[in-house]
């Protein structure tokens, strides 16, 4: 099992059990094999039988329930929690499971009136809103990182003035309860816990399949019945349902071009830490084998973008590679950006603390602040020892906690406000070696008012000039100069605290760039339904 041998696992377990069947351990555990493999139904009865022989073991009724779930046996799987909260009424994993459980009850019908009053208002009305799905890997909520907050005036431009629906992953089952929230934007929100994947493919990209969920086809199984004019998903990874829905406007939202991202992984990978992070952090997986990943993603790309008939990217760069790459379609560009009305400016000249903002899981912001802290400051503190280094995002992992070993280095885990972190320090770094599409910590970075030291690819894509917005250095040496440099002369820190705030007024505010995102959905959607009524 732990090599994911699963036919072998398998056949062992079933001759354990031939050996000697009343002992419930053998159960157990084929059935743990069977549900670790994405082979709920095979594991309903093992698990079955370990309760027969061991009623108190809280584990198999977990396992059991989780497996009735993706069954799509929901009232089984809350019969299943109850009988263990009888066991073991003080197991709180089982109570969340049953609260959860009870929850999908609930959601499946929402789902069902929602779908027969959308198929009502499609009977009655003409030139109309339109009714909108959105798929996105995480909750739109709260807008507190990068793809999460972009997603969120997303959501909000597209709810203000359509009939939406959002789809989303959760990754933690507590998270079912962003619905509500989610809810206030839309007139739909779903969550699904991530984690009930089919076995893998031999050339499934591991991105697509760490988003492919059986429940998620289930659940848009039912949703298509809603019979929506649009369905935008966001990230490639979300692509692989767009096969779901037929006679529909399908737009694709690229955050980046993942394959690129998976190549510059490989460029500059070190097979030894990357493996070791990827047993931290979840998400990391899928930049092991960078390089063969790479190619299976692009060609995953190849074969999907084509089916959206409107693709929107954050760059130029981005959009040139992949008009490069697809023929058909159309490709625009939807900036990321700031709430500026809602970021304040701060300053701090006495500070000598650089702060580094990122989501801490994601391996590119990783990779960045590890190399920053073991090639660049290093070269800054022969010069300066008591400038001290904030790193401060969300779900940071080991490898970036055990940086705070030196005193001078401190990590703020899910910052509820980067504000209030921010006004401690002098400047912003983005020292990333890996990346794609904008980064959204340079445009906040920006709106707070910190000037920001950036490398060429840090910065890549955004209409930015060196020396007048932010400066630009890519090698170690270059790159902590510059930090001296902004700590020592003030009148520069005002330069650039002045300029980039400007520029982010001025370009890149959420606003006014997904509203006009918006527009140029519509009038994507009304020119193709024109075309298809001529072709009728």
């Amino acid at each position: 099992m732990g090599e994911e041998k699963w036919d072998a696992a398998i056949a062992a377990c079933q001759r354990a059990i031939e050996l000697e069947e009343s002992v419930s351990w053998f159960h157990f555990t084929l059935g743990e094999v069977f549900f670790k493999s994405g082979q709920w139904e095979g594991a309903i009865v093992p698990f079955r039988r370990a309760i027969e022989l061991a009623p108190n073991f809280a584990w198999s009724y977990y396992y059991l329930g989780q497996a009735l779930v993706a069954q799509e046996e929901v009232e089984a799987a809350i019969a299943v929690y109850q009988q263990g909260l009888r066991r073991q009424p003080t197991m709180a994993y089982l109570r969340s499971c049953l609260d959860y459980t009870l929850h999908l009850s609930d959601q499946d019908q929402r789902i069902q009136a929602y779908c027969l009053q959308a198929q009502a208002d499609t009977q009655k009305r003409g030139d109309r809103p339109l009714r909108i799905l959105m798929l996105t890997p995480y909750p739109t909520y709260p807008p507190k990182h990068g793809a999460i907050t972009r997603m969120f005036y997303e959501m909000k431009a597209l709810g203000s003035q359509h009939h939406l629906a959002i789809v989303s992953f959760v990754f933690i089952q507590s998270d079912y309860q962003l619905e509500k929230e989610i809810g206030h934007y839309c007139d739909l929100s779903i969550t699904v816990m991530l984690g009930d994947a089919p076995p893998r493919q031999p050339q499934e990209p591991k991105l697509i399949h760490r988003y492919s969920s059986q429940r998620m086809r289930k659940i848009l199984n039912k949703l298509k019945n809603a019979n929506f004019d649009v369905v935008l998903c966001d990230f490639i990874y979300m692509a692989q349902y767009q096969e779901i829905f037929k006679d529909t406007y399908f737009v694709l939202g690229e955050h980046n071009i993942e394959s690129q991202l998976l190549e510059r992984c490989a460029e500059i990978k070190d097979n030894t830490e990357l493996n070791k992070l990827a047993t931290q952090t979840e998400a990391v997986k899928a930049f092991v084998e960078s390089d063969f990943e790479a190619k299976l993603l692009a060609d995953f790309e190849d074969e999907y973008w084509q089916k959206f008939n409107l693709r929107m990217v954050v760059s130029e760069n981005d959009r040139q590679i992949l008009n490069d790459r697809c023929k058909v379609g159309q490709t625009i560009i939807v900036n990321n950006g700031i709430d500026t009305q809602e970021t304040i400016m701060v300053e701090n000249t006495e500070s000598k603390t650089i702060l580094f903002i990122g989501t801490m899981n994601y391996f590119p912001n990783i990779d960045g602040a590890l190399y920053f802290a073991e090639k660049i400051l290093p070269i800054v503190w022969q010069q300066d020892p008591t400038i001290s280094f904030c790193i401060a995002g969300a779900t940071p992992p080991e490898a970036i906690l055990d940086l705070t070993q030196d005193s001078r280095i401190q990590v703020v885990a899910n910052p509820d406000n980067m504000s209030n972190v921010a006004k401690n320090c002098t400047l912003t770094i983005v020292p990333l070696r890996i990346g794609g599409g904008t980064r959204i910590k340079i445009l906040h970075s920006m709106a707070m008012g910190l000037p920001v030291v950036s490398t060429s690819l840090g910065c890549e894509g955004l209409a930015i000039v060196d020396n007048v917005h932010l400066l630009i250095r890519d090698q170690p040496e270059a790159f902590a100069t510059a930090i001296l440099q902004l700590l020592s002369d003030q009148d520069l820190q005002k330069k650039l605290r002045l300029n980039g705030r400007q520029l982010v007024e001025q370009q890149y505010d959420w606003q006014e760039i997904f509203q006009q995102a918006e527009k140029q959905i519509v009038e994507g959607f009304r020119a193709w339904q024109q075309t298809r009524s001529r072709v009728d």
